[in-house]
Protein backbone atom coordinates (compact mmCIF):
# COMPACT_ATOMS: atom_id res chain seq x y z
CA UNK A 1 0.00 0.00 0.00
CA UNK A 2 1.42 3.40 -0.98
CA UNK A 3 1.85 6.18 1.57
CA UNK A 4 -0.76 8.30 -0.26
CA UNK A 5 -3.35 5.51 -0.15
CA UNK A 6 -2.75 5.00 3.55
CA UNK A 7 -3.05 8.73 4.20
CA UNK A 8 -6.34 8.92 2.30
CA UNK A 9 -7.67 5.91 4.20
CA UNK A 10 -6.74 7.58 7.50
CA UNK A 11 -8.38 10.83 6.40
CA UNK A 12 -11.59 9.06 5.37
CA UNK A 13 -11.73 7.26 8.69
CA UNK A 14 -11.11 10.53 10.53
CA UNK A 15 -13.80 12.37 8.54
CA UNK A 16 -16.31 9.57 9.11
CA UNK A 17 -15.60 9.66 12.84
CA UNK A 18 -15.80 13.46 13.13
CA UNK A 19 -19.09 13.66 11.21
CA UNK A 20 -20.55 10.35 12.40
CA UNK A 21 -23.77 11.83 13.85
CA UNK A 22 -24.34 14.41 11.13
CA UNK A 23 -26.62 14.26 8.13
CA UNK A 24 -27.25 16.59 5.24
CA UNK A 25 -29.98 19.17 5.72
CA UNK A 26 -32.09 18.06 2.77
CA UNK A 27 -35.25 16.02 2.90
CA UNK A 28 -33.33 12.83 2.09
CA UNK A 29 -31.13 13.28 5.20
CA UNK A 30 -28.07 11.63 3.61
CA UNK A 31 -25.09 10.85 5.87
CA UNK A 32 -22.88 13.94 5.85
CA UNK A 33 -19.83 11.92 4.86
CA UNK A 34 -21.47 11.40 1.44
CA UNK A 35 -20.95 15.09 0.75
CA UNK A 36 -17.30 14.96 1.83
CA UNK A 37 -16.60 12.00 -0.44
CA UNK A 38 -18.31 13.73 -3.37
CA UNK A 39 -16.15 16.84 -2.87
CA UNK A 40 -13.03 14.68 -2.75
CA UNK A 41 -14.10 12.83 -5.91
CA UNK A 42 -14.63 16.11 -7.78
CA UNK A 43 -11.19 17.35 -6.73
CA UNK A 44 -9.59 14.04 -7.70
CA UNK A 45 -11.26 14.15 -11.11
CA UNK A 46 -9.92 17.59 -12.04
CA UNK A 47 -6.44 17.02 -10.59
CA UNK A 48 -6.02 13.47 -11.93
CA UNK A 49 -5.76 12.27 -8.33
CA UNK A 50 -2.09 13.16 -8.22
CA UNK A 51 -2.16 15.38 -5.13
CA UNK A 52 -2.99 13.43 -1.98
CA UNK A 53 -2.86 16.47 0.29
CA UNK A 54 -5.58 18.35 -1.57
CA UNK A 55 -7.74 15.22 -1.55
CA UNK A 56 -7.33 14.92 2.22
CA UNK A 57 -8.21 18.61 2.61
CA UNK A 58 -11.34 18.06 0.51
CA UNK A 59 -12.43 15.27 2.86
CA UNK A 60 -11.78 17.43 5.91
CA UNK A 61 -12.96 20.81 4.64
CA UNK A 62 -15.84 20.98 7.15
CA UNK A 63 -14.08 19.33 10.09
CA UNK A 64 -13.37 22.60 11.92
CA UNK A 65 -16.55 24.46 11.02
CA UNK A 66 -19.06 21.65 11.56
CA UNK A 67 -17.37 18.97 13.67
CA UNK A 68 -15.27 20.79 16.27
CA UNK A 69 -11.82 19.78 15.03
CA UNK A 70 -8.96 22.24 15.47
CA UNK A 71 -6.38 23.40 12.99
CA UNK A 72 -3.67 22.15 15.34
CA UNK A 73 -5.15 18.66 15.42
CA UNK A 74 -5.47 18.50 11.64
CA UNK A 75 -1.91 19.76 11.19
CA UNK A 76 -0.57 17.16 13.61
CA UNK A 77 -2.39 14.37 11.77
CA UNK A 78 -2.12 15.45 8.14
CA UNK A 79 0.38 18.26 7.81
CA UNK A 80 0.64 22.03 7.48
CA UNK A 81 -0.75 22.37 3.96
CA UNK A 82 -3.87 20.31 4.66
CA UNK A 83 -4.55 22.34 7.80
CA UNK A 84 -4.07 25.59 5.88
CA UNK A 85 -6.55 24.58 3.15
CA UNK A 86 -9.13 23.50 5.73
CA UNK A 87 -8.75 26.76 7.68
CA UNK A 88 -9.14 28.77 4.46
CA UNK A 89 -12.40 26.91 3.81
CA UNK A 90 -13.75 27.52 7.33
CA UNK A 91 -16.24 30.31 8.00
CA UNK A 92 -16.19 32.50 11.09
CA UNK A 93 -19.39 31.26 12.74
CA UNK A 94 -19.58 34.29 15.03
CA UNK A 95 -20.70 36.29 11.98
CA UNK A 96 -24.23 36.35 10.64
CA UNK A 97 -25.00 34.32 7.53
CA UNK A 98 -25.04 37.41 5.23
CA UNK A 99 -21.72 38.53 6.72
CA UNK A 100 -20.19 35.09 6.18
CA UNK A 101 -21.40 35.03 2.58
CA UNK A 102 -19.98 38.50 1.88
CA UNK A 103 -16.62 37.59 3.43
CA UNK A 104 -16.36 34.39 1.40
CA UNK A 105 -16.81 36.34 -1.82
CA UNK A 106 -14.51 39.21 -0.78
CA UNK A 107 -11.62 36.91 0.18
CA UNK A 108 -11.99 34.25 -2.52
CA UNK A 109 -9.59 35.79 -5.05
CA UNK A 110 -6.78 36.12 -2.50
CA UNK A 111 -6.76 32.43 -1.54
CA UNK A 112 -4.24 30.01 -3.05
CA UNK A 113 -5.45 27.92 -5.97
CA UNK A 114 -5.65 24.70 -3.94
CA UNK A 115 -8.01 26.28 -1.42
CA UNK A 116 -10.18 27.67 -4.20
CA UNK A 117 -10.33 24.24 -5.85
CA UNK A 118 -11.68 22.68 -2.64
CA UNK A 119 -14.23 25.48 -2.22
CA UNK A 120 -15.47 25.27 -5.82
CA UNK A 121 -15.85 21.48 -5.52
CA UNK A 122 -17.80 22.06 -2.29
CA UNK A 123 -20.07 24.51 -4.13
CA UNK A 124 -20.69 22.06 -6.99
CA UNK A 125 -21.70 19.37 -4.49
CA UNK A 126 -23.99 21.77 -2.66
CA UNK A 127 -25.62 22.92 -5.89
CA UNK A 128 -26.41 19.34 -6.88
CA UNK A 129 -28.02 18.79 -3.47
CA UNK A 130 -30.12 21.90 -4.02
CA UNK A 131 -32.05 19.92 -6.63
CA UNK A 132 -31.68 16.36 -5.40
CA UNK A 133 -32.50 17.04 -1.76
CA UNK A 134 -33.04 20.67 -0.80
CA UNK A 135 -33.57 21.73 2.84
CA UNK A 136 -37.19 21.65 3.93
CA UNK A 137 -39.09 24.83 3.19
CA UNK A 138 -36.83 26.15 0.41
CA UNK A 139 -38.99 27.59 -2.36
CA UNK A 140 -37.90 28.36 -5.92
CA UNK A 141 -36.89 31.93 -5.11
CA UNK A 142 -34.64 30.87 -2.27
CA UNK A 143 -33.00 28.19 -4.39
CA UNK A 144 -32.32 30.68 -7.18
CA UNK A 145 -30.90 33.22 -4.72
CA UNK A 146 -28.55 30.53 -3.38
CA UNK A 147 -27.51 29.65 -6.91
CA UNK A 148 -26.69 33.30 -7.62
CA UNK A 149 -24.59 33.54 -4.44
CA UNK A 150 -22.66 30.45 -5.57
CA UNK A 151 -22.10 31.98 -8.99
CA UNK A 152 -20.71 35.17 -7.41
CA UNK A 153 -18.38 33.18 -5.18
CA UNK A 154 -16.95 31.03 -7.98
CA UNK A 155 -16.65 33.99 -10.35
CA UNK A 156 -14.55 35.72 -7.69
CA UNK A 157 -12.17 32.75 -7.58
CA UNK A 158 -11.85 31.77 -11.23
CA UNK A 159 -8.45 30.74 -12.53
CA UNK A 160 -7.88 27.98 -9.99
CA UNK A 161 -8.77 25.00 -12.23
CA UNK A 162 -10.39 25.29 -15.65
CA UNK A 163 -11.85 21.77 -15.64
CA UNK A 164 -13.53 22.28 -12.27
CA UNK A 165 -14.87 25.67 -13.27
CA UNK A 166 -16.37 24.06 -16.38
CA UNK A 167 -18.06 21.47 -14.12
CA UNK A 168 -19.43 24.32 -12.04
CA UNK A 169 -20.81 26.12 -15.10
CA UNK A 170 -22.46 22.87 -16.20
CA UNK A 171 -23.95 22.37 -12.72
CA UNK A 172 -25.32 25.93 -12.66
CA UNK A 173 -27.08 25.43 -15.99
CA UNK A 174 -28.54 22.07 -14.96
CA UNK A 175 -29.65 23.28 -11.52
CA UNK A 176 -31.29 26.44 -12.84
CA UNK A 177 -33.19 24.53 -15.50
CA UNK A 178 -34.27 21.88 -13.01
CA UNK A 179 -35.40 24.39 -10.38
CA UNK A 180 -37.29 26.60 -12.82
CA UNK A 181 -38.80 23.71 -14.75
CA UNK A 182 -39.21 21.20 -11.91
CA UNK A 183 -37.53 18.54 -14.04
CA UNK A 184 -34.76 15.96 -13.63
CA UNK A 185 -31.15 17.14 -13.59
CA UNK A 186 -28.26 15.66 -15.56
CA UNK A 187 -25.19 14.75 -13.49
CA UNK A 188 -22.25 13.19 -15.32
CA UNK A 189 -24.57 11.89 -18.03
CA UNK A 190 -27.12 10.44 -15.59
CA UNK A 191 -30.61 11.82 -15.24
CA UNK A 192 -31.26 12.37 -11.53
CA UNK A 193 -34.84 12.94 -10.46
CA UNK A 194 -35.84 15.71 -8.10
CA UNK A 195 -36.64 14.55 -4.59
CA UNK A 196 -39.55 16.36 -3.01
CA UNK A 197 -40.98 15.95 0.46
CA UNK A 198 -43.92 13.81 -0.59
CA UNK A 199 -46.89 13.99 1.73
CA UNK A 200 -50.30 12.49 1.10
CA UNK A 201 -52.59 15.27 2.22
CA UNK A 202 -55.66 14.70 4.33
CA UNK A 203 -55.96 14.17 8.03
CA UNK A 204 -52.42 12.97 8.65
CA UNK A 205 -50.87 13.50 12.06
CA UNK A 206 -47.54 15.31 11.95
CA UNK A 207 -45.06 15.09 14.83
CA UNK A 208 -42.68 17.90 15.69
CA UNK A 209 -39.80 17.00 18.00
CA UNK A 210 -38.17 19.66 20.18
CA UNK A 211 -34.88 17.81 20.75
CA UNK A 212 -33.47 19.80 23.69
CA UNK A 213 -30.05 20.12 22.11
CA UNK A 214 -28.84 22.06 25.16
CA UNK A 215 -29.59 19.10 27.46
CA UNK A 216 -31.38 21.32 29.96
CA UNK A 217 -34.25 20.48 32.32
CA UNK A 218 -37.54 21.26 30.58
CA UNK A 219 -40.30 22.82 32.68
CA UNK A 220 -43.96 23.64 32.52
CA UNK A 221 -43.00 27.05 31.13
CA UNK A 222 -41.43 25.31 28.14
CA UNK A 223 -44.62 23.32 27.56
CA UNK A 224 -46.66 26.52 27.72
CA UNK A 225 -44.29 28.26 25.31
CA UNK A 226 -44.45 25.40 22.83
CA UNK A 227 -48.24 25.44 22.99
CA UNK A 228 -48.26 29.21 22.34
CA UNK A 229 -45.97 28.81 19.35
CA UNK A 230 -48.16 26.02 17.95
CA UNK A 231 -51.25 28.20 18.32
CA UNK A 232 -49.72 30.71 15.88
CA UNK A 233 -49.94 28.10 13.10
CA UNK A 234 -52.62 25.58 14.03
CA UNK A 235 -56.08 25.59 15.66
CA UNK A 236 -55.10 22.70 17.93
CA UNK A 237 -52.06 20.66 18.95
CA UNK A 238 -51.28 18.00 21.52
CA UNK A 239 -48.10 18.59 23.55
CA UNK A 240 -46.29 15.63 25.12
CA UNK A 241 -43.27 15.22 27.36
CA UNK A 242 -40.96 12.37 26.41
CA UNK A 243 -37.43 11.05 26.63
CA UNK A 244 -35.11 10.41 23.70
CA UNK A 245 -31.53 9.39 23.12
CA UNK A 246 -29.24 10.65 20.38
CA UNK A 247 -25.57 11.56 20.21
CA UNK A 248 -25.23 8.97 22.95
CA UNK A 249 -27.13 11.06 25.53
CA UNK A 250 -30.55 10.53 27.14
CA UNK A 251 -32.55 13.73 27.37
CA UNK A 252 -36.04 15.08 28.00
CA UNK A 253 -37.79 16.31 24.86
CA UNK A 254 -41.15 17.78 23.93
CA UNK A 255 -43.43 16.57 21.14
CA UNK A 256 -46.18 18.46 19.34
CA UNK A 257 -48.75 16.28 17.61
CA UNK A 258 -50.54 18.25 14.89
CA UNK A 259 -53.30 17.43 12.41
CA UNK A 260 -53.15 19.60 9.32
CA UNK A 261 -53.24 19.42 5.52
CA UNK A 262 -50.50 22.05 5.21
CA UNK A 263 -47.05 20.46 5.37
CA UNK A 264 -45.42 23.84 4.64
CA UNK A 265 -46.93 25.15 7.87
CA UNK A 266 -45.36 22.25 9.77
CA UNK A 267 -41.96 23.13 8.29
CA UNK A 268 -42.45 26.81 9.14
CA UNK A 269 -43.46 25.84 12.69
CA UNK A 270 -40.28 23.81 13.06
CA UNK A 271 -38.20 26.70 11.79
CA UNK A 272 -39.82 29.07 14.27
CA UNK A 273 -39.14 26.65 17.14
CA UNK A 274 -35.44 26.58 16.22
CA UNK A 275 -35.30 30.28 16.98
CA UNK A 276 -37.76 30.41 19.88
CA UNK A 277 -35.99 27.63 21.80
CA UNK A 278 -32.46 28.24 20.46
CA UNK A 279 -32.27 24.75 19.01
CA UNK A 280 -29.67 23.66 16.46
CA UNK A 281 -32.45 21.74 14.72
CA UNK A 282 -36.04 20.58 15.19
CA UNK A 283 -37.25 17.17 14.01
CA UNK A 284 -40.37 16.85 11.89
CA UNK A 285 -42.23 13.67 11.00
CA UNK A 286 -44.49 14.19 8.01
CA UNK A 287 -46.45 11.33 6.49
CA UNK A 288 -44.19 8.78 8.16
CA UNK A 289 -40.97 10.47 6.98
CA UNK A 290 -38.57 12.15 9.38
CA UNK A 291 -36.55 15.23 8.48
CA UNK A 292 -34.61 17.86 10.38
CA UNK A 293 -35.13 21.59 10.03
CA UNK A 294 -31.98 23.48 11.02
CA UNK A 295 -31.65 26.80 12.79
CA UNK A 296 -29.38 28.26 10.09
CA UNK A 297 -32.05 27.65 7.46
CA UNK A 298 -34.39 30.16 9.08
CA UNK A 299 -32.89 33.49 7.96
Amino acid sequence: MSDDTLTLARALNYAAEMHRNQRRKGAAQEPYVNHLIEVMELVARVTDGQDAEILVAALLHDAIEDAGATAEEIEARFGTRVARIVVENTDDMTLTKPERRARRIATMADKPADSRVVKIADVVSNLRSLVLSAPAGWDIERKLNYLEACRQLVDAGRGANAALEALFDEAVAEVEAAVRGDRPMNIDGREEALRHLEVEMGQHVHLVYLPNTQLRWLTGADIQKLAQEAAIFFPSAAIHEAHATFDGKLRKILLARIRTDDSDAVVAFGQRLCLAFEQEFVGIEVGGRYIRVYADDTD
